[in-house]
Parts: C-alpha cells; structure tokens; sequence
C-alpha cells in the first residue's frame, strides 16, 4: 500500500467503508437469527419447546451440554406431538407402551406408500390382539430442532386413528421423564 501512497495514487477509503458495511451486516443477521432462535425456544400451540444451553465456558469443561424436548399433556392426558416426516407434517402420540413408530396407513398415505405397495410381513401384539405392519425407512423426522435420518418404521394395515413414536424412538434419548403433565426428553 505505501508503494502506492507514494506514487502519488490517493485512497478513498473503499475498502475501509466495504469492511464497515460487511461488520453491520454481520451484527444485523446475528440479531435477526438471535431473535428468531428466542421465538423458536419458546412453547408452541402443540405444548412443544425445545431448549439448547449454550456451550459451557473452560470453567465448565466438566458439565455436559444437554437438550431438552418438553412435551406437555393434552386434554386427555396423552402426549400429542407434530412432527415433519420426510416433508410432510404428522400428527404423533408418544407411546411408552408400543415398541415401534407406527404410522396409520393414513399417514403412510400421506407419505406416498399405498398399501399396494407395502410387504405386510411383520407381526405385532397389541392390548387388542395380533396386528400386520409393512416394514419402512422414514427418511426424515423433525420435531422443532431435532432431526433424525433413516429411522426404521411400521405400517400398521389396518386403520388406525393416530401414528405412535414408541421405543424405539425414546430410546435414542439419554433419558426421558414424566413430570406431572410434561414429558421432558433429553439429548
């Protein structure tokens, strides 16, 4: 730069008012993704929040950073959850009881497997009796932030009223718990 100065070439200042506008740039999307991170963390119409500590400090290197799903009761005391499967939105119970997620085959509909197209091979008992599924990968399921990949499925055959996320699903948590009316899953 000197070589330039003292050539006679005189500065505008561009590149110090390009470095100024690329700074306010930063600390507006920064406050833009701060502010919609708050909003997200909050609780939904569907009783959901999701909560993420932030990294600990090098005086907290011993604690764990956890997460946490916090799921409330519905009206009749079950645990109701939206959740995005592969794009599509579907309405889950969490169900300590089955084993499986299972999808209605409403749902599984509403995925783009017709019955026509599933292989009925598995078998399930259930509080009222034996039921046949279709074995399936689900691409993709979101709840709020969290996402999973290539989760193992079942497709019940005969009409079901609401899709289930069982143990399999709770298992992949460090640990769920209920407390009152609210299920807290954590990662």
């Amino acid at each position: 730069m000197a070589e330039y100065r003292d050539a006679g070439v005189e500065t505008t200042g561009l590149l110090r008012q390009t470095l100024r506008l690329a700074g306010g740039i930063v600390v507006v999307g920064l406050a833009v993704v701060f502010l919609l991170d708050s909003e997200e963390r909050g609780t939904g119409q569907d009783g959901l929040s999701v909560s993420v500590p932030a990294v600990p400090t090098d005086t907290d290197a011993t604690q764990s950073v956890t997460s946490e799903l916090v799921l409330k009761a519905g009206a009749h005391g079950h645990f109701m959850v939206d959740a995005w499967v592969n794009g599509e939105q579907l309405r889950f119970l969490v169900d300590t009881g089955a084993s499986a997620i299972f999808l209605t085959p409403q749902d599984a509909l509403t995925l783009g497997w017709p019955p026509e197209r599933l292989d009925f091979s598995q078998r399930f008992e259930t509080a009222n009796g034996e039921v046949r599924a279709a074995p399936v990968i689900l691409r993709s399921l979101r709840i709020g932030q969290l996402e999973f990949y290539d989760l193992p499925a079942s497709v019940g055959e005969a009409p079901g009223s609401v899709s289930l996320l069982g143990m399999s699903f709770l298992k992949r948590f460090d640990s769920y718990q209920v407390r009152g009316d609210t299920l807290i899953l954590t990662w």
